[in-house]
């Protein structure tokens, strides 16, 4: 593909990305993918070039898509003059590249600044400006530049620690090991490891450390009956299966039967082999979720939430989260975490779990839990983050280095009643 032929596939996939955040549609990765598919003549420094200008778009796109009222053209223009790359040079009309450069686009270009306004310059939508300012206080610029950081890939050691060291030594693959997690590896660069040796015969898993100290507070062991009431492709079962060396047993419970299909996939390559997963419909929950009341040790409750930790691997989740849809999910957190307190059994522990920096899906939603459950008791967590509940977690990618991450857990309490006395 000639350059100006690539900028006029980013002015497609912006124009694409665009409807798809309008209609909550496919996420962009998948978008480049399909429109790829359809091009093999491209090759990998055409996607690489394309995919690179389009991601530097969305990581930006509350102030693009604002200064140029949602035009792509504009937008990718405006990207391209930031960059210190000419816009002039590709919008020519010349076979393959964008049309020629209208009048009111000079006009356009001509006049852009500069990020100004502080929610453009930190790239978050503004009407949760109150919410992020008051999670992240006087550390507030900091937490938010490290939200628009690219994420580092990390891993989790499922066994054989001393193979996946020798493995990434002898290929030269630079790592640091994780500061919060044994089991964490952050690579050093972005790296495609499906082909790896190690991750083919499951030594290891992608998983932000994070999430694997989320699991480690479960306090798992050997022979419980442990439920996943939100397992999706089954990160925190696995990790959970490690915990308990494959002994008891795991019931992982989904709505879309294709994550638990990745969860059965992983489990072999990991050789873990006490899982059990059901999908659960709107028909089969209640009498299904009722088998099990009162049964388990332990529910892991990855809740679905607004994404906002995982910003910095995820940039578009943010333009794609509005009011209503985080009402909806305070709303469906507060459902299953009903549904998740009525299958531990007394003395066991829901690990009450988020990927997001919001209070009112965080702590908001503990307080409120404790304040109407008479039997349910905060177990203190030590670790520290910037959780404003005391005894709960919360992480974050300045404060900790990771993704934004919330952890509680809650033990049942047996509830007796006393009997009066006879006079």
């Amino acid at each position: 593909m000639l350059p100006a032929a690539r900028i006029n596939a980013v002015i497609d996939l912006t124009a694409e990305v665009g409807h798809s955040l309008r209609s909550d549609g496919p996420s962009a990765d998948v978008l480049v993918r399909k429109y790829f598919s359809v091009r093999r003549y491209a090759g990998s420094k055409d996607r690489r070039r394309v995919t690179s200008v389009l991601y530097a778009i969305i990581r930006r796109w509350g102030f693009l898509s604002d200064i140029a009222e949602g035009d792509p053209r504009k937008m990718v223009m405006a990207e391209l003059a930031f960059s210190d790359d000419d816009p002039l040079q590709y919008f020519t009309g010349d076979k393959h590249a964008p049309e020629l450069i209208k009048a009111d686009e000079r006009s356009f270009l001509q006049n852009i600044e500069p990020e100004k306004l502080e929610h453009h310059r930190l790239n978050y939508p503004k009407w949760l400006e109150g919410d992020i300012k008051s999670r992240f206080g006087e550390k507030f610029v900091q937490e938010m530049n490290a939200l628009n950081q690219r994420a580092p890939l990390t891993l989790r050691i499922v066994r054989d620690a001393k193979k996946v060291f020798e493995y990434l030594d002898d290929k030269n693959i630079g790592y640091q090991k994780g500061v919060h997690a044994n089991s964490a590896i952050i690579l050093d660069e972005q790296q495609q490891i499906r082909d790896w040796p190690i991750y083919r015969n499951g030594l290891v898993e992608i998983q932000d450390e994070a999430a694997q100290v989320a699991v480690k507070f479960v306090q798992l062991a050997p022979g419980q009956q442990v439920m996943d009431l939100c397992a999706g492709a089954g990160g925190k079962s696995l990790a959970a299966a490690g915990y308990m060396q494959n002994k008891g047993q795991i019931y992982a419970f989904d709505v879309v039967e294709s994550r638990l299909k990745d969860l059965k996939v992983r489990a072999k390559r990991s050789r873990h082999h006490i899982f059990q997963s059901f999908v659960l419909t709107d028909k089969n929950r209640s009498k299904k979720l009722a088998e099990y009341a009162g049964k388990m040790d332990r529910v892991i409750l990855d809740v679905p939430c607004s994404g906002s930790g995982t910003w910095r691997r995820n940039p578009e989740n943010r333009w794609r989260l509005s009011a209503e849809k985080l009402n909806e999910y305070v709303s469906l957190q507060r459902a299953l975490l009903e549904e998740g307190w009525r299958a531990v059994k007394p003395g066991g522990r829901v690990a009450y779990m988020t990927c997001s920096i919001l209070g009112r899906e965080n702590e908001e939603q503990i307080s409120a839990f404790l304040e109407t459950h008479e039997d349910a008791k905060l177990i203190p967590i030590r670790k520290r983050g910037i959780e404003t509940l005391e005894g709960t977690l919360q992480l974050s990618p300045f404060s900790r280095g990771t993704d934004g991450f919330f952890v509680a857990i809650l033990e049942k309490q047996a509830i007796t009643t006393q009997t009066p006395k006879e006079s």
